[in-house]
């Protein structure tokens, strides 16, 4: 039989002659429920928090399920990259016709005579290299988020777990110092 803390708050006893002083009783009885009430409170909130990071785990986990074909790349360095991509065709597009004014005017007074396809290209590339680094890094921060936060869940586990035990241990205490008619701890019967 699982008691909860109403069922010990209200638990009544019938008086007998020099039976024990049912003031005590009742506020042993209080004393009893409001360490069930709040331990149970506690399990609640480890509950609470343990789904909240199972469900944060699997969130993580279908994100990255969910990535798209380039492995390790998040959706917003995808982005980023597509808006990459873009822009160098937009420059080539611009060297096309830089070149083409360049072979009409042949005039060393050009500001961009001095920009090269092989230049533009150039700092594309690293202008790539450089997003697919900070890809990676968003990569790693994500799955050491996702170890931590595994290991917070078994610490919550491993906690609960504790708890339990503690409960388990006070209500055994309890309910044998009471059969033995010894409430907190004296033996004999109160006055």
């Amino acid at each position: 039989m699982r008691l909860s803390y109403l069922d010990i708050l209200e638990q009544c006893f019938h008086d007998k002659f020099r039976g024990y002083n049912k003031q005590e009783v009742d506020t042993f009885l209080h004393l009893v429920s409001d360490d069930f009430k709040s331990m149970s409170e506690e399990i609640k909130d480890k509950e609470k928090l343990i789904a909240a990071k199972d469900s944060e785990i699997k969130e993580l986990i279908s994100d990255l399920e969910s990535r798209p074909a380039e492995p390790g790349i998040p959706p917003e360095v995808e982005d980023e990259l597509a808006d990459l991509r873009k822009q160098v065709e937009e420059k080539d597009l611009l060297i096309k016709e830089l070149q083409g004014t360049q072979n009409q005017t042949k005039n060393g007074d050009n500001p961009f005579s001095q920009l090269t396809p092989e230049i533009l290209k150039e700092k594309a590339k690293k202008i790539l290299n450089t997003a697919k680094a900070e890809a990676e890094q968003h990569r790693q921060d994500v799955m050491k988020e996702l170890e931590g936060l595994t290991q917070d869940i078994e610490k919550l586990k491993k906690q609960k777990s504790t708890l339990m035990e503690n409960i388990k241990s006070t209500a055994i205490d309890h309910l044998s110092k009471f059969k033995a008619g010894a409430p907190n701890g004296r033996s004999g019967n109160a006055d």
